[in-house]
C-alpha cells in the first residue's frame, strides 16, 4: 500500500499541470469556510464559534506567518490551557497537553489532520512534524472533552489541523529557512483550478543537527489534493501526504551532566526512523432541504524503527501500522416548529493491524529476534448530536455516543533463555458517552454557555499486555480498566468592542480510573480518582489598526483524590502559565514585528505520583520576529529565547535507583527564511 500511496503523488503531478494551466479560472467557494469565525471541529460541521458550548480558539494563517514555530507542537505553545513539553527539540516527540494529564497527556487529547484520526493505537503517541507548517491553513482547537463527537482518546480536548484545499486559480510558492544548529528548510508547493476541478501538490525537505549531540533530524514530506464538484449536489475530494524521518536520541541528563554540559548526550548512537503516508476519499451529498451526507474513507501506513545499540545490550524495536477508517454522517440543518435545528448523526468504524518485531542481545552486540507481535484493535462508535435553539439566542446542544472495540492480541516470546508462554487472547471494551450544553447569545457575537459531558478512554494495546516473569507467561492485564469521567465547565466569551474581546471559562474534571504507568510494579493501572480543574482566560486587543495586543492565562490544579497520593498533585502538570504577545504591522509599510512572552510554572517530575523529589523549574522565554512582504517575496528572521534561558520542559524520575533526569531546551537560536509567491 505504501506504493499505492507514491503512485497517487505521481498521479497529482501529472493531473496538476491540466488544471494549473487551464485558460478559465472559477471563483471557489471552498474558501469561505476558512474564516476565523466558522470552525468545523466543535460539531463535525461548519458552525459559528460563538454558538459552540465550548472554549474554542482558531489558529489562522496570520498567527502561522508570526510565529517562529518549526512545526505544530511549537505553534500550540502560546495558546491558553495548552502545555507543550518537547524531548528532542524538533517536535517529533512532543507532549500536548490540555486541561492536566501529564504523563498521559498524549493519549487523552485527540488530534486530527482535515477531520480524520491521527492518535496511535500504542504508546507512540501523536508525530507532529508529519504535516509541514507552510501546509496548514488553520488549526482548530476545542477545549474539554469531545468524546460523543468524537470518541476515543478526546478527554481533555481535541486538535484538527486544516491543511489548505486548492487555490481559485493558479499559484506557485517556493522558500528557504535557515537557522542555529545547521537548520535548513526547502519547500515548494502550486496549486490551482478549472471549472469544477481543482488541484494542489507540495513537497519540502527540513534538517537540523540539533541542539544537542545526536539530536539530527531529517525529513521530507509530500502530498496533495485533489476537489471535484461534480454537479451542486455532489462533490468529491482525494487526498494523500507521505512523511519520512530519521532522527537521533539524545536521551536524558541528570542535573550534574547539566551543568557539566547540557548539549552532551550518554546514548550517542541511538537512532529511530519513520515512514508514514494516508490517502482519503471524501464525498459530500447534497440532499435539498432534507440535509447532506459527509463520507470518508481513509487508510494510513506507519513503519517506525528504534535502533539502541550497544556492546553488551543492544535492543531494536520494528513497528508496522495499518489503520483503515470509514466515517458516514448526516447532517441536517433546518427549522422545527419554527426554531433553528442542526442533527448529526453518524457512525466510525476503525480496523487497525499492528506487526511488532523486537531484536535484542545479551551479552553481545549483535542483536537478534526476541519477540513478535500480530495486534489488531477494531471499534466502531455510533453518535448523535442535536443543537436545537429554544429562542433565537438561546441553544440546546444534546448528544450522545456508543462505542465498542475489540483487540485480538497476538504475542511470542523467541528469547533463547526462559521464554515465556504466548499470549493468544481477544477481549473487548464498550462505553457510552453523553453531553448536554446550553448557550445564550447575548448579545452579537458575545456569548454565555455551560455544559456537562461524561467521556471514556480505553486502553492502549501497551497497556494491555504484560510480560509475567513470575508467572512464566505473556498475559493480559485483566485488572486494568477503561478510563472515564465527567466533565463540567461554564464560560462566557464578551467582545466589548469588534477590537476587544475576553473569554473565560471555569472546569472541573472527575476523572475515575485513569490509566498511568506504574514504574515500582512495572505494569500499567487504574488511579483510584482524581480532579481537573482550572480556569482559562483569553484577551485580544487592537489599537488603531496597527498594534495587536494578545494574552492568556491558565490557573491549572490536577490532583489525586483517593489511594495511596490522595490529596498530591499530578506530576507534569504546572499550576501556572501565561503568555503575552504583541504585533505592530504596516507603521512602516509591510513590515511586521511580533513578540511572544511564555510563562509556565513548576510541576513535579514525571513518575512522582508521591510529590517527594524536587520539582522541575518554572521557565520563561521570549521570542522576537521581523518579517516583511514586498510584491511576491516574503522575508523574514526570528530570534527564539532571546534572554538565553536554560531550562528544561520534560523531567522524569527514572533508573534502578530514582533519580531525577531532565531534556534540556534550546538557548537563544536564531531562523531566517525567504519565500517567493506567485
Amino acid at each position: 500500500m505504501k506504493e499505492g500511496i507514491r503512485a497517487l503523488m505521481a498521479v497529482f503531478a501529472i493531473l496538476l499541470p491540466n488544471v494549473l494551466f487551464a485558460q478559465e479560472a472559477q471563483k471557489d467557494s471552498r474558501s469561505d469556510v476558512v474564516m476565523k469565525e466558522v470552525v468545523v471541529t466543535g460539531t463535525r460541521s461548519e458552525e459559528r464559534i460563538e454558538r459552540i458550548p465550548a472554549n474554542v480558539t482558531v489558529i489562522d494563517q496570520g498567527d502561522i506567518k508570526n510565529s517562529n514555530a518549526k512545526n505544530v507542537a511549537d505553534l500550540l505553545r502560546s495558546e491558553q490551557g495548552i502545555v507543550v513539553r518537547d524531548l528532542l527539540s524538533n517536535g517529533k516527540s512532543a507532549q500536548v497537553d490540555l486541561r492536566g494529564f501529564g504523563e498521559a497527556a498524549a493519549y487523552n487529547n485527540l488530534v486530527l489532520v482535515d477531520g480524520r484520526r491521527v492518535n496511535e493505537i500504542d504508546l507512540s503517541g501523536v508525530d507532529w512534524t508529519q504535516i509541514p507548517l507552510d501546509q496548514i491553513e488553520r488549526i482548530e482547537i476545542v477545549r474539554g472533552t469531545g468524546t460523543v463527537l468524537y470518541g476515543d482518546n478526546a478527554v481533555g480536548g481535541v486538535i484538527n489541523i486544516i491543511t489548505k484545499t486548492p487555490s481559485d486559480r493558479f499559484a506557485a510558492s517556493a522558500g528557504i529557512v535557515a537557522g542555529s544548529y545547521s537548520r535548513n528548510k526547502d519547500y515548494a508547493s502550486v496549486s490551482g483550478s478549472h471549472g469544477p476541478l481543482a488541484a494542489s501538490l507540495y513537497g519540502s525537505y527540513d534538517a537540523t543537527q540539533g541542539y544537542r549531540e545526536n539530536n539530527l533530524y531529517r525529513a521530507k514530506d509530500g502530498g496533495g489534493k485533489i476537489v471535484y464538484d461534480i454537479a451542486q449536489f455532489l462533490s468529491l475530494n482525494l487526498s494523500g501526504s507521505y512523511h519520512e524521518d530519521d532522527y537521533g536520541l539524545p536521551g536524558p541528563l541528570t542535573k550534574e551532566q547539566l551543568s557539566r554540559n547540557r548539549r552532551a548526550s550518554l546514548d550517542p548512537l541511538d537512532k529511530a526512523h519513520t515512514e508514514d503516508g494516508y490517502l482519503k476519499l471524501g464525498s459530500d451529498l447534497f440532499f435539498g432541504n432534507w440535509g447532506n451526507l459527509v463520507t470518508d474513507l481513509s487508510y494510513r501506513n506507519r513503519d517506525s524503527k528504534s535502533d539502541f545499540p550497544d556492546s553488551l545490550f543492544p535492543y531494536v524495536l520494528e513497528s508496522h501500522i495499518d489503520t483503515y477508517g470509514f466515517n458516514p454522517r448526516y447532517v441536517h440543518k433546518a427549522d422545527v416548529m419554527g426554531h433553528k435545528n442542526t442533527l448529526i448523526a453518524g457512525v466510525d468504524f476503525y480496523w487497525i493491524d499492528q506487526d511488532l518485531k523486537t531484536y535484542s542481545g545479551f551479552f553481545s552486540p549483535s542483536a537478534t529476534l526476541t519477540g513478535v507481535a500480530d495486534i489488531s484493535r477494531d471499534s466502531y462508535g455510533f453518535y448523535v448530536n442535536d443543537d436545537f435553539s429554544l429562542l433565537e439566542n438561546l441553544i440546546l446542544t444534546l448528544g450522545a455516543r456508543h462505542e465498542k472495540a475489540e483487540y485480538d492480541l497476538h504475542h511470542r516470546d523467541l528469547s533463547a533463555f526462559f521464554p515465556l508462554a504466548p499470549l493468544d487472547e481477544t477481549i473487548e471494551a464498550s462505553e457510552n458517552a453523553y453531553t448536554a450544553g446550553l448557550t445564550w447569545l447575548y448579545s452579537g457575537k458575545s456569548a454565555l454557555f455551560g455544559r456537562y459531558n461524561r467521556s471514556f478512554r480505553f486502553p492502549l494495546t501497551d497497556e494491555l499486555v504484560l510480560f509475567d516473569y513470575t508467572a512464566g507467561k505473556i498475559r493480559v492485564n485483566q485488572d486494568l480498566k477503561p478510563q472515564t469521567g465527567d466533565h463540567y465547565e461554564v464560560g462566557v466569551k464578551h467582545f466589548f468592542s469588534p477590537n476587544f474581546q475576553v473569554n473565560v471559562t471555569l472546569y472541573r474534571a472527575e476523572i475515575q480510573n485513569e490509566i498511568f504507568y506504574n514504574k515500582t510494579t512495572f505494569t500499567n493501572e487504574n488511579y483510584d480518582e482524581t480532579l481537573h480543574q482550572g480556569v482559562e482566560i483569553g484577551a485580544r486587543v487592537e489599537l488603531l489598526e496597527k498594534v495587536t495586543l494578545l494574552g492568556n492565562y491558565t490557573y491549572e490544579k490536577a490532583s489525586f483524590r483517593h489511594g495511596p497520593f490522595d490529596g498530591n498533585d499530578i506530576p507534569a502538570v504546572p499550576r501556572n502559565k501565561f503568555n503575552l504577545g504583541l504585533r505592530i504591522h504596516d507603521i512602516i509599510p509591510n513590515l511586521v514585528f511580533s513578540a511572544d512572552y511564555r510563562y509556565a510554572g513548576d510541576s513535579y517530575l514525571i513518575s512522582d505520583q508521591a510529590n517527594r523529589f524536587e520539582k522541575l523549574d518554572s521557565y520563561y522565554t521570549l521570542d522576537l520576529r521581523l518579517s516583511y512582504a514586498w510584491k511576491w517575496i516574503n522575508a523574514f528572521v526570528g530570534v527564539n529565547n532571546v534572554t538565553d534561558q536554560n531550562y528544561s520542559e520534560y523531567g522524569v524520575i527514572g533508573g534502578f535507583t530514582p533519580t531525577p533526569y531532565y531534556y534540556p531546551a534550546p538557548e537563544r537560536n536564531w531562523v531566517a527564511g525567504i519565500e517567493i509567491r506567485y
